[in-house]
């Protein structure tokens, strides 16, 4: 017997005796996953499914018209209208910009909203002249002559 210490992992190959063995990994894979997968038809009668990209012009033009809408008020509502069209058709994958289509949606409601508050405004300061400059006792800062 010799003094020298026990390898306390096994046997190595120059000790003799040294088997690998095959991980368990390495073992044949069941039935199931030798069968080729089924290849998946294509819906819509033979036809593929639509790229994600084909209605992505849907978004891109909603941020703009809404954006111009800060100068023309307008065609924020245009905005609007491609703004939910982008969103329809990034749900439904045809479009994989859902996030400019909804920023031109709340760009497109927030100058709308805008717009018709400066349009109450405004008719409503109209009527206050109206009614101060009008009638048979005007207001005196509406007479005055320079």
């Amino acid at each position: 017997m010799s003094n020298a210490p026990q390898d306390p992992y096994g046997p190595t190959p120059d000790q003799g005796g040294f088997q690998p063995q095959q991980p368990m990994y390495a073992q044949q894979p069941p039935a199931y996953a030798q069968q080729p997968a089924p290849q998946a038809q294509p819906p819509y009668g033979g036809y593929a499914p639509a790229s994600s990209r084909e209605k992505n012009w849907m978004g891109t033009t909603s941020l703009i018209l809404s954006l111009v809408g800060l100068f023309t008020w307008f065609t924020a509502i245009a905005g609007i209208v491609f703004g939910h069209l982008s969103l329809s058709a990034a749900k439904r994958g045809e479009a994989d910009n859902r996030g400019t289509g909804l920023a031109g949606l709340i760009i497109g409601y927030v100058i709308t909203i805008l717009g018709i508050v400066a349009m109450i405004v405004f008719f409503v300061a109209i009527g206050w002249i109206v009614n101060e400059c009008g009638g048979d006792n005007p207001a005196d800062w509406c007479t005055e002559t320079a």
